[in-house]
C-alpha cells in the first residue's frame, strides 16, 4: 500500500523517489517519518515537502489501490524482488513498474524489436518472421506497441505461442494508438503490459522517448527492423548502448528513405541480421548475466576485465577519440592505449581514423 501510495504521488520527481528511498530506506519511511527527517536529506526543500503532504492528505489511496487490483493490475517496485533485474540496472529506473499480466522471469531471454511506424511491406513481414522464430527459439519479444514494427513483433509472438512484453507511453487503462486494442488485449495473456506512468496518464510526446529506455533497458539485445536516419529507433539504439545492450539492424535497399537508419547504423558497427538462423545462432551465446552496477554489470560475453569494460563501455558507433576517453575514465594515456590496442585485436573496437575509435556492437566468431 505505502509503495503505491509512493509511486503515484505527482509532487515528487521521478528522481527524488529514487533518492528518497535510498536514503529513507523504504517507500513506508519516506511517507511516515517526520518533516524534519526528511528535511535533513537535501532531496525535498520546505515547498517541496508541503506539497507531498498535501497530496498525502487530498487522496484516499487505500481505496483507489484495491480498486486497482480489482482491475487485474499490479505493481512492482525497486523494493521488490520480481522487479525485472536487467531493468534494475539501468542508470535511470523508475521506482514503480505498473503492469497488467505477468513480469518477465529473472533469467528470461527477453529481445527488444524496433522500427518504423509507417512500415514497408518488408519491415513488416521481417520483423512477424523473426519475432516467430525468436519465440520458437524461447525468447520474449519487447516492443512499444506502435503501429508498424512494433505491432507485428508483437503479434508474430503471439501467433508463435511465445511471450511478449509492450511498454505503454500512458498509464495502462489507456490503449494507444486505439487501432492495436487487439494487442493491447491478448498480450497480457501471454506477457504483460507495462508504464511506468498511474493509471490515467495519457500519452503525450515527451514520454515517448522515457519509454523507449525501457524498452531497450528490459532486454538483451535490441533489433532495429525498419527506421529512418532520424527516427525514435535509432534514439533507442543509442540508449541501448548506453545501457550495454547489443545493436543489431536489418540492412535494406540503398536509397530507401525507410532503410536509411538501419544502413546507417550497420555502416557505424552494429550488427547485421543476415537471416533467422544467424541472429538466433549470435543471440543464444549470450551468457546468463551477473547483476551489478552500472558499467560492472556483466552482459559481457566478451569476458573482460572491469577496466577494459569501463573504457570499452566509453566507445559507440560514433567515432571518438582518445583523449574524449581518457577525460571520461581518468586513466593515464599508456595504460588508457594499452587496453584500447587490446580491446582492438579481441574485435570490441575498430580505429576509423587516426586515434579514434568506434564500438563493434558484437563480437560473436
Amino acid at each position: 500500500m505505502y509503495r503505491y501510495e509512493f509511486a503515484v504521488m505527482r509532487s515528487i520527481s521521478p528522481m527524488q523517489k529514487r533518492q528518497l528511498v535510498q536514503a529513507m530506506g523504504s517507500a513506508e519511511a519516506v511517507l511516515c517519518n517526520t518533516d524534519r527527517e526528511l528535511l535533513a536529506t537535501g532531496i525535498l526543500n520546505e515547498y517541496a515537502l508541503d506539497r507531498m503532504r498535501l497530496e498525502q492528505k487530498e487522496y484516499n489511496r487505500k481505496k483507489e489501490y484495491e480498486s486497482y487490483c480489482s482491475k487485474g493490475y499490479g505493481i512492482t517496485t525497486l523494493e521488490d524482488k520480481d522487479y525485472p533485474y536487467l531493468l534494475r540496472e539501468i542508470p535511470d529506473p523508475p521506482y514503480a513498474l505498473f503492469y497488467k499480466g505477468r513480469l518477465p522471469e529473472e533469467n528470461e531471454k527477453t529481445v527488444a524489436m524496433v522500427g518504423a511506424r509507417r512500415c514497408s511491406s518488408y519491415g513488416r513481414t521481417a520483423a512477424l518472421e523473426l519475432a516467430h522464430a525468436l519465440s520458437d527459439q524461447g525468447f520474449s519479444v519487447v516492443s512499444g506497441m506502435a503501429l508498424g514494427i512494433d505491432g507485428a513483433s508483437h503479434t508474430g509472438a503471439l501467433e508463435a505461442g511465445g511471450r511478449t512484453y509492450a511498454f505503454l507511453a500512458s498509464g495502462l487503462d489507456i490503449c494507444y494508438p486505439r487501432s492495436n486494442y487487439q494487442l493491447y488485449q491478448r498480450i497480457p495473456k501471454q506477457g504483460a503490459l507495462l508504464s511506468e506512468f498511474p493509471l490515467g496518464v495519457a500519452p503525450v510526446a515527451r514520454f515517448f522517448p522515457a519509454r523507449n529506455r525501457l524498452i531497450s533497458g528490459m532486454s538483451r539485445a535490441v533489433l532495429v527492423m525498419e527506421a529512418r536516419l532520424k527516427s525514435g529507433s535509432l534514439i533507442t539504439a543509442d540508449q541501448a548502448l548506453e545501457q550495454g545492450r547489443d545493436v543489431y539492424a536489418l540492412p535494406g535497399r540503398i536509397g530507401d528513405s525507410m532503410s536509411e537508419g538501419c544502413n546507417h547504423l550497420i555502416a557505424q558497427g552494429a550488427m547485421i541480421i543476415t537471416s533467422k538462423e544467424q541472429l538466433i545462432s549470435n543471440l543464444t551465446q549470450f551468457p546468463e548475466f551477473v547483476a551489478k552496477q552500472g558499467i560492472d554489470t556483466q552482459f559481457n560475453k566478451l569476458h573482460l576485465e572491469k577496466e577494459e569494460l569501463l573504457v570499452y563501455s566509453c566507445f559507440d558507433f560514433y567515432a571518438k577519440s582518445v583523449e574524449e576517453v581518457q577525460q571520461e575514465v581518468g586513466y593515464d594515456l599508456l595504460t588508457l592505449l594499452s587496453i584500447i590496442l587490446k580491446l582492438c585485436e579481441m574485435g570490441c573496437l575498430k580505429e576509423v581514423f587516426q586515434n579514434q575509435y568506434i564500438r563493434v556492437a558484437s563480437v560473436f566468431h
